[in-house]
């Protein structure tokens, strides 16, 4: 019982059951089983790891493809994305999506010809949705009456109504790892829902009044996430959605007490009942086992573990979006897995299959197509580590031991691949493709190494060269130019003098990748370049800036020469899109390198008008042709 002690009690508690019956749909309690009070069968070890041993998580990173499946009763709807329901949908209208599953029944659901398809694509790995936003249960919980399994839900009449069950046992079967995704918010449970507030954000206030509310929705997700690692075998990986209690619309933790114990005690109870499993990022307190950047791929790799989840088709959203929807191509879902690779990190690809339980045609076709690469090309994605090299115009590299795998994108028009700044001795090299791995022609050149590839790219996806060396790789990283004599600083290669500037990597669906908190006329950016090609150059900078931030004034000194600035807008908006920020480029004038040798260039605010000077992506050396 909620107990009311003063007005602004009355007027909470009003604003909860707003909350419950407009956001959950006007559920029934009936329909809610009562919160089971829990209870672990051992008691929870104090000193149990928090994190896993590193062996475990480079099992994991060594797996690199996995296959992550959104798919449930919302898939019938043809809306990508289910935070449609808090943000989009009238309080009649999410009434109908809460009652999505008395409809849901994917009679051609067979998970035996999906865990086939993954393998077959090369993945080494599942994870699939048991429960998302919306509170549907794609398995038989004893916690909530919203489930595959509810007599009013159709496909519980079938012979084996737990779809998870059959999922479980599939990839299994296949020999394939299994990770299941949970989402921490439920939009459906009466007391959780109040919690999540239009889509992901966390309510706190809520927590601090009604603290017994609390604890009943962490009951209920201790109690769902228990009966998950118990019921159904030995579970590789937990995979949680939302990144509540810590996320704020900022990235920063929520450093609230309460929350950080119980997710806290939620970790160590996971480690108690399954020591070996692997659990990502998202809203436990910062002791997940790996980063999860979504929809896209960091820059230059997260420190640590990571994996890119990111969907085979195009659009809003992870669920089945209708047969109108287009999907990447093979040569853009080929050249992600070895971006992610190169940086090292995992691939986790999204489908999103059709209501009636089977994948898209263009599901199965690009899931093809990336099996057929990974035949041929796997030995060179399969237990490799990041590249050592700062950038190759041409491609990617990934490593195994002493041997590069070099992925060409860009096939040489003259057949002879430059490798960049590698000091090794080199012991062969050859083409992945060539069954009988004869050795192509390999020649020093000042700082680089060229290899006679011949004029043929055997694969437009992507083709991989094979190089052996003797010891450890070691290259000359400094920035370069291009075969064009054009030069990029990015933003990550960048040395930060001062207190606030920092270089920001994102988080989540947050793009990241730029120079951020240059807040201060102290803080100075620098970079050191190599010059092979002199001349004029026209320097350009990428960066975003808000109106209001806008009319900065900074200076930019390149070896002796120097040019001023004055920072304009590139959006009308109040604030970055942090997803996405609207970059452009600014031409600040021209500069002349008169010898090839190593230079400085340094960027200093001279008045900062607003908090931020601006986010900087990139500065370009553009060559300029007489």
């Amino acid at each position: 019982m909620i107990k009311i002690s003063k007005p602004t009690d009355l007027l909470f508690l009003s604003i909860s059951l707003f909350l419950i019956f407009s956001c959950a749909s006007q559920v029934a309690i009936s329909d809610i089983l009562p919160v089971q009070e829990f209870k672990t069968e051992q008691p929870v070890n104090p000193e149990a790891i928090l994190n896993l041993p590193s062996e475990r998580m480079e099992e994991w990173n060594d797996w690199k493809f996995g296959m992550f499946i959104h798919w449930g009763a919302w898939s019938q709807t043809e809306i990508g994305y289910i935070w449609h329901i808090t943000r989009e949908q009238t309080p009649e209208e999410r009434i109908k999506s809460f009652d999505l599953y008395k409809t849901f029944n994917p009679v051609k659901y067979d998970p035996r010809v999906w865990a086939k398809t993954a393998k077959d694509a090369g993945m080494r790995y599942v994870v699939f949705t048991t429960k998302h936003h919306d509170g549907f249960c794609n398995y038989d919980t004893e916690f909530t009456n919203l489930k595959v399994t509810n007599p009013e839900c159709p496909y519980s009449k079938s012979h084996n109504p737990d779809i998870l069950k059959q999922l479980t046992d599939a990839y299994r079967a296949e020999g394939l790892a299994v990770g299941l995704y949970f989402s921490h918010i439920d939009w459906h449970h009466p007391a959780a829902a109040p919690f999540s507030t239009s889509h992901w954000n966390f309510n706190a206030k809520l927590l601090d009044s009604q603290p017994k509310l609390w604890k009943e929705a962490m009951d209920f997700e201790r109690g769902q996430v228990r009966e998950l690692l118990s019921n159904y075998g030995e579970i590789d990986i937990f995979w949680f959605d939302i990144r509540w209690p810590s996320s704020r619309g900022n990235g920063e933790p929520y450093e609230h007490p309460r929350v950080k114990k119980d997710m806290t005690d939620l970790v160590k109870m996971m480690r108690v009942m399954n020591p070996d499993l692997i659990i990502n990022n998202r809203g436990v307190n910062l002791h997940g086992d790996f980063a999860t950047p979504e929809q896209r791929i960091p820059a230059m790799g997260f420190p640590g573990y990571w994996e890119s989840n990111i969907t085979i088709s195009n659009d809003r959203g992870f669920w089945y979006k209708g047969k109108d929807v287009t999907y990447k191509s093979k040569k853009e879902l080929v050249r992600m897995l070895i971006d992610i690779a190169s940086k090292g990190g995992n691939f986790l690809l999204n489908v999103g299959p059709n209501p009636d339980g089977t994948l898209t045609p263009m599901e199965i076709e690009r899931l093809r197509d990336m099996g057929d690469w990974m035949k041929v090309n796997g030995e060179s994605i399969y237990g490799t580590t990041q590249t050592v090299f700062r950038k190759l115009d041409w491609g990617r590299c990934t490593i195994k031991d002493q041997t590069l795998y070099l992925h060409v994108y860009n096939w040489p028009q003259d057949g002879k691949l430059r490798v960049p700044g590698l000091k090794n001795k080199i012991e062969t090299a050859y083409l992945l493709s060539d069954p009988e791995k004869k050795p192509l022609p390999t020649t020093k050149e000042a700082l680089d190494v060229i290899i006679e590839v011949g004029m043929q790219m055997p694969d437009a996806s992507a083709s991989v060269v094979v190089l052996k060396i003797t010891g450890s790789p070691e290259v000359d990283n400094q920035i370069r130019q291009n075969k064009n004599g054009l030069l990029e600083l990015r933003a990550w290669e960048a040395k930060i003098d001062g207190k606030n500037a920092n270089y920001v990597l994102g988080w989540g669906t947050r793009e990241g990748d730029y120079i951020d908190n240059w807040s201060s006329r102290q803080d100075k950016i620098k970079w050191e370049f190599l010059i092979e090609k002199p001349g004029q150059f026209r320097v350009d900078l990428n960066y975003a800036c808000t109106k209001s931030n806008a009319g900065s004034r900074f200076k930019v000194v390149v070896g002796n020469q120097s040019l001023a600035g004055i920072v304009k807008p590139t959006t009308k908006k109040k604030r970055i899109t942090m997803r996405k920020p609207e970059l452009s480029s600014y031409s600040l004038g021209d500069v002349e390198f008169e010898k090839a040798g190593a230079y400085k260039l340094s960027i200093t605010p001279e008045n900062i008008k607003s908090n931020n000077l601006m986010l900087l992506r990139s500065v370009i050396l553009q060559p300029l042709t007489e």
